[in-house]
């Protein structure tokens, strides 16, 4: 075994590591001879005094090589390795033990290094290996502390590609507490979105508004944001669906705990108004754009879109009755209020 790691482990991983995805075939390729081996069920144990439990051989050769690639990235001066790298860690990241990992918190601080690397390769590979370690219990509670900054790259990046990792880590990660005020700044920038051509971005944001709109304190800012009236043409069955069933359970959400809006409905310097109205207004055309969907091809679009027209359509019945008892009791107390005066004039 020791002659293994010394052939393994050495300047051979190091120098295959920088390509693309090659250490990860590496890994298997080792992985699989071993287990072919007449002993392949017998468990080794770490060296480190802090796993002291046996492990399968492929467990150890992963975090052995994670350990390789972890220590090149901390020593590597060229960037343009940095993709590759953090590539293959989180390939072993995602094929690790969750119950005991080898990382620790000094790992994720070097890779949320990488964030501000110029190299839009090396971010976006930063922002999916941050992911890989959200699937690791024992770190989920530290990557939120990098929530604030990886919600600015989603706002201030030109770049699709780093807008999705961003969006796609943040849909990951549980949100810190005393972030919504940074949240609502936002809310803007996330629903202009969904009015871009580009199906990755829409999905990522929707899933995130859905979270959002979760949240009472923040479902006010959601529903008085001034959005056009076109955010609607999401609503058409050229689309996919998983993006349709997203935007039907947003706005299912939306309706479920939308109040009167806190703000005007219309804002006076152009021709938005507020989601709420667009939504939910008098003139609102969303009940005509889900009735188109009952001709989606996927069936599950076509009940989602039914039960939401039946919840709007129930609601606006109880808001009728409600007017009515109102106007009821109002002409009660006015015919009790008159009556005793007609009576003592006669």
């Amino acid at each position: 075994m020791a002659v293994c790691w010394g052939t393994w482990t050495g300047r051979h991983v190091l120098s295959m590591a920088t390509g693309a995805g090659a250490i990860y075939l590496l890994y298997k390729t080792v992985a699989d001879g071993l287990s072919g081996a007449p002993d392949s069920t017998e468990c080794y144990r770490l060296e480190s005094p802090d796993h002291r439990e046996g492990l399968p051989v492929e467990e150890v050769l992963n975090r052995k090589v994670c350990e390789e690639l972890l220590e090149m990235l901390r020593v590597q001066q060229d960037g343009r390795s940095h993709s590759a790298i953090l590539r293959s860690i989180a390939r072993c990241i995602y094929l690790m033990d969750t119950k005991t990992p080898t990382c620790s918190p000094e790992h994720i601080e070097l890779v949320a290094s990488c964030l501000d690397d110029h190299n839009r390769d090396t971010t976006i590979q930063a922002l999916n290996t941050l992911r890989a370690f959200v699937t690791q219990s024992l770190f989920t509670d530290k990557i939120p502390d990098y929530y604030p900054k990886i919600l600015d790259m989603v706002t201030s990046s030109r770049d699709m590609g780093v807008q999705v990792a961003a969006l796609q880590l943040l849909n990951a990660l549980p949100m810190p507490p005393n972030i919504e005020p940074l949240l609502r700044r936002t809310v803007p920038y996330l629903l202009g979105f969904l009015q871009l051509d580009n199906y990755n971005i829409q999905l990522q944001v929707l899933r995130l508004l859905v979270t959002l709109s979760h949240k009472e304190e923040l479902l006010p800012d959601i529903l008085n944001c001034q959005v056009r009236p076109e955010i609607l043409s999401l609503l058409n069955n050229s689309q996919p669906e998983k993006l349709l069933m997203e935007m039907l359970l947003l706005l299912e959400v939306l309706h479920g705990g939308c109040t009167k809006p806190r703000r005007p409905s219309k804002s006076p310097k152009s021709d938005s108004c507020s989601l709420y109205e667009v939504l939910f207004g008098e003139n609102s055309n969303l009940a005509n754009h889900l009735m188109v969907m009952f001709v989606h091809p996927e069936q599950k679009v076509q009940v989602q879109a039914c039960k939401l027209i039946m919840k709007l359509q129930l609601h606006k019945l109880d808001a009728e009755i409600t007017t009515a008892l109102s106007k009821h009791s109002a002409g009660s107390a006015a015919l009790t209020h008159i009556l005793p005066s007609v009576k003592s004039t006669s």
